[in-house]
């Protein structure tokens, strides 16, 4: 394990698999000065959320969403998860959520952000002085759809750009599949 790895206590195997392979992500003994942890009340939402989305990425026809997708390069999301020997469930599991409400990408009707080939994904509010992300929300009124938006962000995070496809096309393609 190198130094950069050493020095990250508590980073996953997945994170650790991900920093060997150059991506940028940094390491530090926490959330960056513009990340910031979860509430608890969110935390549980997306652990809710994401322990079903990854029941449904280990149906194979669901999965096969990692084949339908390239990232910039052109290579399948499938090619970028193989070197990180994870499965795609797996992998949603060791995503890192953050409170996205300090950035300003969180204006109104943007529910979740990735930048894509980066394995964070930040909640975004559901509103000026809410403290619970709009997941939140999705979950209680549409639970199937609160788990293919973060299936959607999970392909983000492994390379998937958008405008093409948009959000629109990227969702309902997870919702075509992973029903």
């Amino acid at each position: 394990m190198s130094s950069a790895l050493r020095s990250c206590a508590g980073v996953s195997s997945l994170v650790a698999a991900l920093l060997s392979l150059g991506a940028p992500l940094e390491c530090g003994s926490g959330p960056g000065p513009r990340e910031r942890a979860l509430s608890a009340y969110d935390r549980n939402v997306v652990e809710r959320v994401a322990a079903r989305a990854a029941a449904r990425l280990d149906d194979p026809r669901c999965a096969e969403l990692l084949t339908d997708f390239r990232d910039h390069d052109g290579s399948t999301l499938a090619a970028k998860l193989a070197p990180l020997g994870v499965s795609p469930s797996r992998y949603l599991l060791e995503l890192s959520f953050l409170d996205g409400s300090q950035l300003a990408i969180c204006r109104p009707r943007v529910i979740m952000a990735t930048r894509p080939g980066v394995p964070r994904v930040f909640l975004c509010p559901a509103g000026v002085g809410r403290l619970n992300s709009r997941l939140s929300r999705v979950e209680f009124e549409n639970s199937p759809l609160a788990e293919a938006m973060l299936i959607h962000e999970m392909l983000h995070a492994l390379g998937l750009g958008e405008n093409p496809p948009s959000t629109f096309e990227i969702t309902a393609r997870v919702r075509e599949r992973c029903h």
